[in-house]
């Protein structure tokens, strides 16, 4: 029932809001405020948690599992990878991104456009590219807090 429910929240033509209640109701972790928009794919469910008032942009994939299906490749070598995907509250995932298992996205961080997320990204990161790569870390309250107070 949870693929039904997903794959409809994946394509039905309906509030991103809702889509985001729709993937919750069919086993994803998602947290409140969170805008999920269209044809975003998400292998293993149980092992994807996203935050609060995070945006997942169209065409994510987020991949709690990777294999080599019915391939001689996964006997032989153990393609499989099967790892907890955690997106911290804040982050904004861009169109087409994709995530593989094992990564964390930290809090308030940017993944862009067409970005691969092999390793975590960390709390106010930007990642970019193929693969992706930490360009920057945004200035946040603390650095401010600090700079003022003369630490």
């Amino acid at each position: 029932m949870g693929r039904v429910i997903r794959y409809l929240a994946s394509m039905l033509p309906v509030g991103q809001a809702l889509r985001a209640r729709l993937y919750g109701l069919s086993g994803l972790r998602v947290g409140a405020l969170t805008i999920i928009d269209r044809n975003v794919q998400v292998t293993r469910p149980d092992m994807v948690a996203i935050g609060s008032r995070v945006t997942i942009c169209n065409a994510v994939s987020i991949l709690g599992e990777v294999t080599a299906v019915h391939s001689r490749l996964e006997e032989a070598y153990s393609l499989r990878k099967t790892e907890p995907v955690v997106i911290e509250d804040d982050a904004y995932i861009g169109v087409k991104a994709t995530i593989l298992p094992g990564v964390r996205i930290g809090r308030m961080a940017t993944v862009g456009a067409n970005s691969l997320v092999i390793a975590d990204v960390p709390d106010y990161g930007v990642v970019l590219g193929v693969p992706g790569r930490v360009m920057m870390i945004r200035p946040h309250e603390e650095d401010s807090a600090a700079e003022i107070g003369g630490g």
